[in-house]
């Protein structure tokens, strides 16, 4: 899978001239707070995904398609991410990482600012929907073009032997994300109403105070970003060579590493199902399904935002010192053999203890695959389009499966007329993701 952009380049980081050393902790901070905030406000949707269903969308005697819009607006957004990792993605291996990064958590706030101030389907009919659905495009777009520029950055300024730690912070801080979406819930569901008086207060507009919050942080974010000195150029300086270079890489990356995007998509794919099944799904399907209080379905994301943080750290710990395909394969094999149960279990004994024993446990194999997957797709690609090779494997794998994993698996119990339908979704994703497993070898020992 080499380059044949040039005959002297090769995939490792060595063949590329770095412009200026960029500090690791700076590098890994600046992208750590802006991830974990971009992924705040893209996630946080799914904490109020129960409300956005009832209020954004027609009336239904079917109690199913309020959500089941919602998830599909969530969804749609993936839809986008493609576009925003080609157009992003050229624009960071082009002009550099910063600026890409900087450009994409001024995307998400618009979308974020636009969610907060959307107005509802009784006070503007589908105009309110049009407002929702065009702002999840945005944010669509800005995820897209985030997880290529800022791993890219995160990968480059790693030392050989630490990749596995710098990279595990692109997935750590979506739990970080997470925790802090999960607490702001939590305490808004606990709190608002006894404050105000009103028991509808989070229904009426309760939910729109995490989208505020968000568009408030975004200040710093940029500021942190912009801090930064920008990491590395392309060799050819001049303007019309470097257009050239990265028009031509953009089209080799498709003929000449189409062995690499499949398996990365492959792996993608496996990761994502397992990840927003794990992070959001089991909360909301718990409080929708099982009954169980709305708080429970946020304990439920919180715990999974912890254990993410703090999992995907120590993941990419010991993805240094194991290698990255073997812990790839020991989180599928066991989420394959997990994904009935989890759901069966949750059905015949609904209960709290065990929704967070659940939880607890696919979270902690999800992360186990997820941080090494990612890392082993940014190795493959050569470093001159590792943003937008990335940004677009990635994106793809999303789009593919993952944005529509919480459509599918609420919709599957719809089909199927079972409430453990979605283990089905979980566990056939999950294999289809295996396949890759025989075509990539671990790259732990592949110079930079």
């Amino acid at each position: 899978m080499a380059d044949a952009i040039s005959s002297t380049e090769s995939e490792a980081l060595k063949a590329d001239v770095p412009v200026k050393k960029v500090s690791g902790r700076r590098v890994i901070f600046a992208s750590a707070f802006g991830n974990a905030l971009e992924f705040f406000d893209f996630g946080v949707y799914n904490f109020f995904v129960v409300y956005i269903g009832v209020l954004f969308f027609p009336p239904s005697s079917d109690p199913n398609i309020g959500l089941l819009l919602a998830f599909a607006t969530f969804g749609v957004s993936f839809f986008m991410r493609p576009l925003g990792g080609i157009l992003i993605g050229a624009y960071a291996d082009r002009f550099g990482r910063k600026p890409a990064m900087v450009l994409t958590i001024s995307l998400m706030s618009l979308g974020t600012l636009m969610i907060g101030i959307a107005p509802t389907y009784a006070s503007a009919g589908y105009w309110g929907t049009i407002t929702l659905v065009l702002a999840r495009l945005i944010q669509g777009i800005a995820a897209g073009g985030e997880v290529g520029a800022s791993m890219s950055m995160l990968v480059e300024s790693a030392p050989a032997n630490r990749r596995g730690f710098y990279s595990s912070w692109s997935l750590a801080t979506q739990g970080l994300a997470t925790t802090f979406g999960g607490l702001v819930a939590l305490s808004l569901s606990a709190y608002l109403p006894v404050i105000t008086g009103s028991p509808d207060v989070m229904s009426e507009w309760g939910w729109r105070v995490p989208f505020f919050i968000g568009v408030a942080l975004a200040p710093i974010g940029c500021w942190l970003r912009l801090g930064l000195e920008n990491d590395v150029l392309p060799k050819h300086t001049g303007a019309k060579g470097q257009v050239e270079v990265v028009r031509e890489s953009a089209t080799k990356l498709l003929a000449q590493h189409s062995r690499a995007i499949i398996v990365g998509v492959l792996i993608t794919i496996g990761s994502t199902v397992a990840t927003y099944i794990s992070l959001y799904y089991y909360g909301t399907y718990a409080a929708k399904y099982l009954h169980m209080d709305q708080n429970y379905a946020y304990a439920a994301m919180l715990l999974a935002g912890v254990l993410t943080f703090v999992g995907g750290l120590l993941v990419g710990i010991l993805c240094d010192k194991v290698g990255r395909k073997k812990l790839v394969v020991i989180s599928r094999v066991v989420i394959l053999l997990l994904a009935y149960p989890s759901f069966w279990l949750l059905v015949n004994y609904p209960n709290p203890v065990l929704l967070l024993s659940v939880v607890f446990v696919m979270v902690c194999f999800t992360t186990l695959g997820s941080v090494p997957g990612m890392l082993v797709i940014s190795e493959l690609l050569p470093k001159r389009i590792r943003a937008l090779g990335f940004a677009l494997v990635y994106s793809l794998g999303v789009a593919i499966f993952g944005g529509f994993a919480q459509f599918f698996a609420t919709q599957s119990i719809v089909w199927l007329d079972s409430l453990t339908a979605p283990a089905w979704y979980l566990g056939g994703a999950t294999l289809l993701s295996m396949l890759a497993l025989p075509f990539f070898k671990d790259p732990k020992n592949l110079e930079d």
